[in-house]
């Protein structure tokens, strides 16, 4: 039985990260020294507040492995679309944790790329890196370090969605709607695992994996928890436990489970540490939906996905209006199967969201509304594209979402792009 261990934070975080690994023999029995380097992936998805790897258990991490003799240490990430990973690190204060502990920051969304082949039967390009010190690693550590959040696309995201991160920003919007992706998570589990996994749970986040900062007092939820084990599939399923949800309402777990790639019975789990039934409350993945109420919102009838383009745009929408006072007046249209009435006397500028809305009503919005601007996003998961035309409808540069002095924001991407940044970010001016 896979051993998963549930450790209290409250009287510090050395000795939760004790409580983690004292159960497998202390962590030189888990990590050899050897000369290995350890390649520690948190989930710098984004720098706004609790939405990424609290910086304090990185920290706590990195002084652990060095208080006990590990000396080769790597912090890599590649964040979500439209931002960039290096810019995350700078403001969340990683690269400065990197920078005490002498720990190399690895930009995954920099530098030269290879195609790998998943499970599922796509293919996905990643960075060079990735691949040869990690997928192909002989030696290496791969300890991952995702944060306790739901996911108003995934359900949950802990250690397996932690992997959504290796494909380059392009690679990630075609597979990013309904049926295609928790099958996708689960094929780049497939290709390869965590050594280890531990899941930060200082706190739950709760409504999704974007919480608007303006609305975190209801999005957030105190843990104090650790949870760790050398097999990330059954520590995921003990967190999404304590989250409230079971293997089955996780698609890519179950799926993992049922290509073998780990244990997803609960039941054949030795968890160890704070008992389960102390976790009794269900945290919310969906959005709260707190949305402009001056813009007009057409969606199809037929289909309009959570896991793209709809859930998407209502993140990115959520996010504007309630952090950046973002102004309405204007349509969003996603989905497919749209009625003749439901095109009628829609007001303002247009965006269409996604494949299925911009080949059924592109044309003929532009041919019934002469002289409005209309904004096409042409990919399932554009976040990029999605983010540049919400910001300039509703009035928001990028440059004003970041926390940085403009010209500190312009020189940090400069750097990205001289070392091929293969993300895509819009213009910080919109």
């Amino acid at each position: 039985m896979p051993m998963v261990t549930i450790a209290d934070t409250i009287p510090g975080l050395e000795p939760a990260l004790e409580g983690i690994f004292a159960p497998h023999g202390g962590v030189e029995a888990v990590i050899p020294k050897n000369g290995t380097t350890i390649y520690v992936k948190p989930n710098g998805i984004h720098f706004t507040p609790h939405t990424h790897t609290d910086p304090a258990v990185l920290e706590a991490l990195l002084a652990y492995l060095r208080d006990h003799g590990y000396t080769r240490l790597a912090v890599m990430e590649s964040c979500t679309g439209g931002n960039f990973t290096r810019l995350v690190f700078k403001v969340t204060g990683y690269t400065d944790i990197c920078r005490r502990y002498e720990a190399e920051p690895i930009y995954l969304d920099e530098g030269p790329t290879v195609e790998v082949y998943l499970r599922d039967g796509t293919h996905a390009r990643v960075s060079r890196r990735l691949h040869d010190e990690i997928i192909q690693r002989d030696g290496n550590f791969y300890m991952s370090l995702p944060k306790l959040k739901t996911h108003s696309m995934g359900t949950v995201t802990l250690g397996v969605k932690n992997q959504q991160a290796f494909p380059v920003d392009a690679d990630r919007m075609e597979y990013h709607s309904h049926g295609t992706l928790h099958r996708r998570l689960a094929a780049l589990y497939a290709l390869t695992q965590p050594d280890f996994c531990i899941i930060e749970g200082l706190t739950g986040t709760a409504h999704g994996h974007f919480p608007p900062t303006a609305l975190l007092n209801e999005c957030l939820v105190p843990m104090n928890l650790l949870i760790g084990g050398p097999d990330t599939l059954a520590v995921d399923v003990v967190g999404a436990r304590v989250l409230g949800y079971s293997l089955e309402e996780v698609e890519h777990l179950r799926l993992c489970a049922e290509w073998g790639l780990g244990e997803g019975d609960i039941a054949r789990i030795d968890v160890r540490g704070v008992p389960l039934n102390r976790f009794t409350e269900r945290l919310p993945h969906k959005l709260l939906g707190r949305f402009h109420p001056d813009v007009r919102w057409v969606v199809g009838r037929t289909k309009a996905c959570v896991e793209g383009c709809r859930g998407n745009s209502e993140c990115i929408q959520e996010m504007l209006y309630n952090d950046y006072h973002g102004k309405g007046g204007w349509t969003l249209v996603c989905g497919s199967g749209f009625e003749e009435a439901d095109l009628d006397e829609l007001p303002g500028d247009i965006l269409i969201v996604g494949p299925c809305a911009c080949e059924e009503v592109g044309d003929l919005l532009a041919q019934r509304y002469p002289g409005r601007r209309i904004y096409r996003v042409t990919e399932h998961n554009d976040l990029m594209t999605n983010t540049r035309y919400q910001a300039r409808l509703m009035g928001v540069t990028p440059v004003m979402m970041v926390p940085l002095n403009p010209l500190v924001s312009a020189f940090t991407l400069l750097q990205a792009k001289l070392r091929g940044l293969t993300a895509r970010v819009p213009p910080l001016l919109g």
